[in-house]
């Protein structure tokens, strides 16, 4: 008897040991992921991880990595001042004035806006497309933007950049050097005693569009940024379409500005490229595009658009019906009011 009730006993347990197991090694029910929308007027976060920015690596390339975004981020800019060479234009809400300033050991030139008033004003910094050398003058492609933000009581400067106008001349290697002038030109802008104190805004158009998405993942003193018609932040892209454009005028391109080609270094413009960058961003921007555009395809605007929302930036991508790459008088009439409401939004209290 003894032993059948301890065999008893023994299965008992054996059973509930079973049961103990069985139920230790079921899975818990796990959430089910659902896939966000993204708007493009308030992005939702994106359902993917934000890849990380490449890893630089400087000892690969040692005389150019200064050029990559992460050595542009490695470094201080704005030494010195801003020079006032002269009066251009007095209109009756601002004084136009010729200015210079240093970058980098250069002397360069440009167009600065200063309304009536004591001030302080908010301000813009206004980067200008692609000019030929020979034809540039001081205010080209940014004059129409800057005297609307004067007019509305923004303190504005248009830089030539270096080989501009009054500039003085230097190689532009990667397109870097006009955006490390931008760079120099940020705090000396700041330090103006009608600035207001803080951040500033930002525009640029074609050429000057690249230039404005690179500063935005560099500098941390852009609020606000409108990026009008911008030429390829996809750096190959962009080397691709000057070798192109070099070509129809019977020329080739400068190799002073482009000592490795994309197929010699691959890597190293993967980390010239700010698309790859754009978490770094921390500025509102706007882009704009005309469906006309004879220069700028779509895709390089929507490009730049989808990395900023992939990094859950702050970004908006207008589409202006039938307006080329420079919109004319009725496309001007409606991105301007929008342009001068997206800064004050921005930056006037």
């Amino acid at each position: 008897m003894c032993k059948l009730m301890r065999s008893g006993v023994i299965g008992i347990l054996v059973v509930l040991l079973l049961a103990a197991c069985s139920r230790s090694t079921t899975a818990e029910p796990r959430p089910v992921a659902t896939e966000a929308t993204a708007v493009a007027v308030a992005p939702e976060p994106s359902p993917e991880p934000t890849p990380e920015p490449p890893t630089a690596t400087p000892e690969q390339y040692p005389d150019l990595a200064q050029y990559t975004i992460e050595g542009l981020r490695s470094r201080t800019y704005g030494t010195g001042a801003i020079e006032i060479i002269g009066v251009m234009e007095e209109t009756a809400n601002f004084t136009r004035y010729l200015f210079a300033y240093p970058s980098d050991g250069l002397r360069i030139t440009g167009m600065l806006n200063v309304p009536r008033g004591v001030g302080p004003f908010p301000v813009v910094i206004l980067n200008h497309g692609y000019y030929p050398l020979d034809v540039y003058r001081t205010g080209n492609g940014t004059q129409l933007a800057a005297d609307y933000l004067a007019n509305a009581g923004f303190l504005t400067l248009s830089p030539d950049y270096r080989s501009h106008a009054g500039s003085d001349p230097a190689p532009n290697v990667y397109r870097a050097g006009h955006v490390i002038d931008t760079l120099n030109l940020i705090p000396l802008a700041q330090q103006l005693p009608q600035a207001q104190p803080g951040t500033i805004a930002m525009w640029g158009h074609s050429n000057g569009g690249a230039i404005t998405a690179k500063v935005m993942v560099i500098s941390d003193q852009v609020a606000a940024a409108l990026i009008y018609a911008p030429a390829s932040s996809n750096i190959v892209q962009d080397y691709q379409f000057r070798v192109e454009r070099a070509a129809m005028r019977g020329a080739t391109i400068d190799r002073t500005d482009w000592p490795l080609l994309p197929e010699e270094a691959p890597d190293l413009y993967e980390r010239l490229s700010p698309l790859n960058y754009a978490a770094y961003a921390t500025g509102k921007v706007k882009i704009i595009w005309g469906t006309n555009d004879e220069i700028v395809p779509r895709h390089w605007a929507e490009d730049l658009y989808t990395a900023w929302l992939a990094a859950e930036q702050d970004v908006i991508f207008d589409v202006y019906a039938g307006q080329p790459h420079s919109f004319d008088a009725y496309g001007n009439s409606l991105y301007l009011p929008d342009m001068l409401a997206f800064f004050q939004a921005a930056l006037v209290p």
